[in-house]
């Protein structure tokens, strides 16, 4: 099977990168293109990947087709190219619906939320398939996601909530790591900033394999840490007077980045159907 990125922003390059780390295919079988020339020769000489001439030359030569640019991109992108109805189309974007994407490609789509940290062949990918992707092209999308880390299968309706659990969270996740170093160091200034993320860095880590490898709950470990009157078990109940309403407003917000984004997607759809008539 031959694979096609179009687009090598932070994602598309995440993507082209970590299907080579893993192995999962071999890179003269990884056909790219971007619209800046450099961006696609410095992987072809990093990683031995193809570089298209065109986009339409690269969706004649590829099975599988990543859609890796921005989201308002890819619907304009998908119109100005001519796609066999049996190639497998993917969009990476938020924001751009299975439904979004059918009504420019005929055959089978799906969307992928990935996550960067895929790079280190660890997170989790998201996906939803179209009702035409077939047996053999799920499991083949399946292969490439699983060798860059886990796969949850979710219906669109769930997708924008996990997305900031995937996609989002290892953003999120050092912005509060580093508003916990930032406390200590003002507490007691001489332990230094870079102790204290190099001690968080280390801990979330340590924490993370625990949770996996000994499929711990994470109310088993807080259990585990938490003796009954100590400073964990009063810290917990810190948090728990500022976090909870803190983690609402953050999925309110997204929820309304998201409708904001789509709706511009919508009118984008409107306008070709306009075009049509």
């Amino acid at each position: 099977m031959r694979i096609g990125i179009i687009g090598l922003g932070s994602m598309g390059q995440m993507l082209v990168k970590s299907f080579c780390k893993s192995e999962v295919i071999l890179p003269e079988n990884v056909l790219v293109f971007n619209r800046t020339q450099a961006k696609a020769d410095k992987l072809q000489a990093e990683y031995g990947v193809a570089v298209a001439a065109t986009t339409q030359a690269l969706c004649e030569q590829a099975e599988l087709i990543f859609l890796c640019t921005k989201p308002l991109d890819i619907l304009p992108v998908l119109r100005g190219l001519s796609v066999a109805a049996d190639k497998h189309i993917v969009s990476v974007a938020a924001g751009v619906s299975i439904a979004d994407l059918e009504t420019v490609h005929s055959g089978p789509v799906s969307k992928v939320i990935p996550t960067v940290t895929s790079s280190e062949l660890h997170g989790v990918s998201l996906l939803t398939n179209s009702s035409k992707v077939s047996a053999k092209q799920r499991e083949d999308l399946l292969a490439l996601l699983s060798a860059i880390g886990e796969v949850q299968e979710v219906t669109e309706s769930e997708i924008e909530t996990a997305t900031i659990l995937s996609s989002s969270a290892p953003g999120l996740i050092a912005g509060i790591l580093d508003a916990f170093a930032q406390a200590a160091v003002r507490k007691t200034p001489e332990l230094g900033i870079e102790a204290a993320r190099s001690i968080l860095v280390e801990t979330m880590l340590g924490t993370a394999l625990l949770l996996k490898n000994e499929q711990l709950g994470f109310d088993e470990l807080i259990e585990r840490v938490a003796t009954k009157g100590g400073i964990t078990e009063e810290g917990l109940r810190v948090l728990d007077k500022t976090l909870p309403g803190g983690f609402d407003e953050l999925f309110a917000m997204t929820a309304s980045k998201h409708a904001a984004l789509k709706e511009l997607v919508q009118k984008q759809v409107g306008e070709q159907q306009d075009e049509k008539e």
